[in-house]
């Protein structure tokens, strides 16, 4: 009889853990057809979830797509992949707009989502109990009672924290998906301003490209003018060679120059996710757009908005949860247990019943080792000193990184304003004037190639201010954390836009 019943009792489980198998088994195929599904279907947000509504997708970074956003494109099997070619650019596409798709397509940002998509799962992790345990004792010197032998022995218990711990652990989770949250938005930022200082380096190569030629087109002219002169024998033949020197130095720094455009094309490529050789729009002309702001006004807002900051805020308060837990982990956790035997009523007791066993328990942990909980609320504690400490560096890192930003956009600004009003116009009266007496003979070639290339540097410096304004400005918004008004504190009439001919008149030989 007892074999038998051990053997009956051995197939029942065998049967019970190959159809627990079986359940598994499905309940992960499931799984994996739903992450499939859940993970096409959101392939086209570029952040959703739980977190979504702490994201802050237009403020801090400029112009962002409103209604349905492109698609992320799916995994690429090579560098040509035809996954990005698709992409086309407008013809007339500013700095903005290439943010907003570097925003929608970026790599980095895709990754530091789904980081985010991925910690927020510990959340329910965090606030769950433990699984419950399950002990089966089928085999073994069993109890002879009066009642009848056991034939198997079982219980049920369940760990039930004592209150708040659970929660607590749920905000130590949360405030690790909070910290991931501002991750992201660092990374975003980045994104962003790495498209604007790249597209107005492209903008910088591409006009000192159109200058250059335009110079060149201009010293051509001055030849010709020399080269009449020779033949009239009012000029030597050092003018023409002077001439034929200075477009071949012009020739050289063309070379120079498209592969610098050559470059910033293909970084503003990789940002869009896009091959980096695939041609670009060439950017059209801007003029300067004033800037007036108040450090006092700018430093506010880096103190709400960087991300940086936020973080540390954010992970000080993860370390105040923890030294919460670290308080709650000196009560004990009850623990409540259910155990039932299985009797036989063939028990040696001639009034054996066969009534089956069973009781209800409950127990709690000791926390009495002092050494261990004091060193996680100190840990705890000072994880809040050490981020203090360090959320007063970073602050003073920003303060550094806004006032020096705005500086050089003041500066830069003023130089802008300088060249285009002030210097390429005496320049270019120079250059109007040393032709006039080169072709009188009242001064050489040499004085008046000198004015020439002093303008033609003038020009290609003013464009580079130009564009250092704007990279600086982008290095602001990035330090501050979100867009800025350009004029907060009110536009001045010194740095009011005015449209300038930047190109030299044609003259004839």
């Amino acid at each position: 009889m007892e074999t038998t019943t051990t053997i009956t009792v051995t197939t029942a489980m065998t049967t019970a853990i190959e159809i627990i198998a079986r359940v598994r088994t499905r309940v992960r195929l499931y799984a994996a057809l739903a992450g499939a599904a859940l993970l096409g279907g959101a392939g086209g947000c570029a952040t959703s979830g739980p977190f979504a509504d702490l994201i802050d997708h237009d403020s801090p970074l400029g112009e962002t797509a409103g209604g349905d956003r492109t698609p992320a494109p799916a995994p690429a099997t090579g560098m040509a992949s035809s996954r990005v070619v698709h992409l086309e650019i407008p013809e007339d596409a500013g700095p903005e707009q290439y943010v907003r798709l570097a925003l929608e397509r970026n790599p980095a940002i895709r990754a530091a989502d789904e980081r985010v998509r991925r910690l927020a799962n510990r959340i329910p992790q965090a606030e769950s109990l433990d699984d419950p345990m399950l002990f089966i004792t089928p085999i073994g010197e069993m109890a002879e009672t009066a009642a009848g032998r056991v034939d198997v022995m079982s219980s049920v218990s369940q760990k039930l924290p004592f209150p708040g711990k659970l929660r607590t652990r749920g905000r130590i989770a949360a405030q690790t998906v909070a910290q991931a949250v501002q991750e992201l938005q660092q990374v975003r930022l980045r994104v962003a301003a790495d498209t604007r200082r790249t597209w107005w380096s492209f903008y910088y190569m591409t006009r000192a490209i159109e200058v250059t030629d335009q110079n060149r087109d201009l010293l051509a002219q001055f030849r010709l003018v020399a080269e009449a002169k020779y033949r009239a024998g009012t000029a030597t033949q050092q003018d023409v060679l002077r001439a034929s020197v200075e477009m071949s130095l012009l020739d050289d720094e063309l070379i120079k120059l498209r592969q610098r455009r050559t470059t910033a094309v293909a970084m503003l490529n990789q940002l869009l996710d896009r091959p980096v050789d695939r041609a670009l729009p060439a950017p059209r002309t801007r003029e300067l757009e004033p800037t007036n702001l108040q450090l006092d006004a700018v430093l506010a807002a880096a103190d709400r908005s960087n991300p940086e900051m936020a973080r540390i805020h954010e992970r000080i308060e993860g370390y105040r949860q923890q030294r919460k837990l670290a308080r709650l982990n000196r009560w004990p956790d009850l623990t409540l247990a259910f155990s039932y035997n299985l009797v036989s009523n063939d028990g040696l007791s001639p009034v054996a019943n066969g009534l089956d066993q069973w009781w209800i328990g409950a127990g709690i942990n000791l926390p009495i080792w002092a050494s261990r909980l004091n060193a996680a609320e100190f840990e705890a504690a000072r994880g809040m000193l050490q981020s203090i400490s360090e959320l007063d560096s970073v602050t003073n890192q920003v303060a550094f990184r806004v006032q020096d930003a705005l500086t050089r956009v003041e500066s830069q600004q003023r130089q802008v304003i300088l060249f285009r009003d002030v210097i390429i116009p005496q320049a270019r009266q120079a250059v109007d004037v040393s032709l006039s007496g080169y072709r009188t003979g009242k001064l050489d070639f040499l004085t008046l190639v000198d004015n020439w290339r002093k303008l033609f540097e003038f020009q290609v410096v003013y464009h580079l201010n130009l564009a250092e304004v704007e990279r600086s400005f982008a290095d602001l918004q990035q330090a501050v954390g979100r867009t800025l008004d350009r004029n907060d504190a009110g536009s001045s009439a010194e740095t009011r836009p005015r449209e300038v001919v930047l190109n030299s008149p044609r003259v004839q030989p």
